[in-house]
């Protein structure tokens, strides 16, 4: 484990039952652990009383008394009984692959929105754990954490409770509020583009080169937590670009919920830019896409994405076969292999990008001057761009719009008891760039 002198500060021990351990190693170093041992152990499931078997834990204990460490990580997700058996056994902090992912998203919350959604995913990953404690204390058991005794903890239990309720309401707040601020930039003519991908693919920095920005770049795995949006230059186009919190495999369920609002930037925008790393070996890479496509399929269809395959300085061959893996996961989509740090494909990227938002349609409509009408005119505003519009008894419309939205906008034209007068294409040929 390659880890850089300075910063890490504090030692851990790895638990693991699987042999592919890079991407918790990689946590760790995030998280600042200086990783001095791992014990491994082959199994199916996990022992049910200490994660380990009862040989591998006697191996653990003698391990720790002549090498301590500060934590021990557990590459897997921690049953309550469990956590509680190993940090009463051991006495030591003992953390779990949730656990862990959170105190990173604790040290990376910068705003208010990121940090309310950060104590929220804490407080759920507690609970289950506050129970184990609870039954334990009463059966006489008391760990050091909890050595006030019980009814500090059914306090606290209860305290969980209206807290996370108290959250919900904020993040609903300011959710509200971001969305009247999207609603505004796109009523203002502004398109909307996300950059997602797998933890440290590079986002921040294809940000920057997109944008001009100086946007802080990190090494380690979730250096943006909270969302970043800047304005794309070298377009003629008003584009809106966003860098998002990274994708991890495996994440809790509740963990998606509390970060709900932030990954949400992704399905509300107009184009997702997902940031691939390729310079990833085979089956890390094909982990990866298959995670983010699990993401993003089931809310976006594919014509709304661009793959941008990063670090391709990093590749000296190989790049084709990256490619075919890419199409087997994510057919029929545009895929653009780019360096951030050469610029080697980045023009391309410029070209697909704007290609993206050409209006390759237009229609000129009448229809009925109605609620039904006005509703219709205020999406046009946020999907087309119209050219002119005349009111009246009736109100006559003339507008520009991409291909796919064509049978949406004639069905709700005709919805509203309105007569297409003419639909032609404008001159463009569609978007272009995908490389063979």
């Amino acid at each position: 484990m390659n880890f850089k002198k300075g910063e890490c500060t504090a030692t851990a021990a790895i638990i693991t039952l699987v042999t592919d351990v890079q991407e918790f190693e990689d946590l760790a170093e995030s998280a600042g652990y200086d990783v001095l041992y791992a014990i491994f152990q082959r199994r199916e499931r996990s022992d049910p009383a200490t994660y380990i078997g009862k040989g591998k834990f006697e191996v653990l204990k003698e391990l720790l008394s002549r090498c301590p460490v500060d934590a021990i990580l557990i590459n897997g997700e921690l049953r309550p009984t469990q956590h509680f058996n190993l940090e009463n056994t051991l006495k030591i902090e003992c953390i779990d692959r949730t656990g862990l992912v959170l105190n990173i998203f604790a040290g990376k919350a910068r705003d208010r929105k990121a940090r309310l959604q950060v104590e929220r995913a804490r407080l759920e990953y507690e609970i289950p754990f506050l129970k184990e404690w609870i039954h334990n204390a009463r059966m006489g058991e008391h760990p050091g954490f909890l050595g006030g005794g019980e009814y500090q903890v059914d306090v606290y239990y209860e305290f969980i409770r209206k807290r996370m309720k108290k959250i919900d309401d904020e993040l609903r707040t300011i959710g509200a509020r971001q969305e009247l601020r999207r609603r505004q930039r796109r009523r203002s003519g502004f398109f909307l583009a996300s950059i997602a991908g797998y933890t440290n693919a590079g986002k921040s920095s294809l940000l920057n080169r997109l944008t001009g920005e100086e946007v802080i770049v990190e090494s380690r795995m979730f250096s943006t937590l909270s969302s970043t949006t800047r304005k794309m230059k070298g377009v003629s186009k008003d584009i809106l670009l966003t860098d998002t919190v990274g994708f991890l495999h495996d994440l809790p369920h509740f963990m998606i919920e509390s970060f709900a609002t932030t990954i949400e930037d992704i399905f509300l925008s107009d184009l997702i830019l997902l940031v691939v790393d390729c310079s990833d070996d085979e089956a890390t890479l094909r982990k990866k896409l298959e995670t983010s496509a699990q993401i993003i399929l089931p809310m976006k269809i594919s014509n709304h994405l661009i793959i941008v395959l990063n670090k391709i300085d990093l590749m000296e061959d190989g790049i084709k076969e990256r490619i075919r893996t890419v199409r087997e996961v994510f057919p029929r989509t545009v895929t653009i292999p780019v360096s951030t740090v050469s610029d080697e494909g980045i023009e391309h990227l410029f070209d697909a990008i704007a290609s993206s938002f050409k209006y390759d349609c237009r229609m000129d409509f009448t229809a009925p001057n109605t609620p039904q009408t006005s509703s219709l005119i205020s999406l046009l505003y946020d999907i087309a761009d119209i050219e002119e519009i005349v009111y009246g008894e009736t109100v006559r419309v003339s507008v520009s719009f991409r291909r796919k939205d064509l049978e949406r906008i004639r069905i709700r034209v005709g919805g509203t008891g309105g007569i297409v007068l003419l639909v032609e294409p404008n001159e463009f040929d569609g978007v272009s760039g995908q490389l063979n």
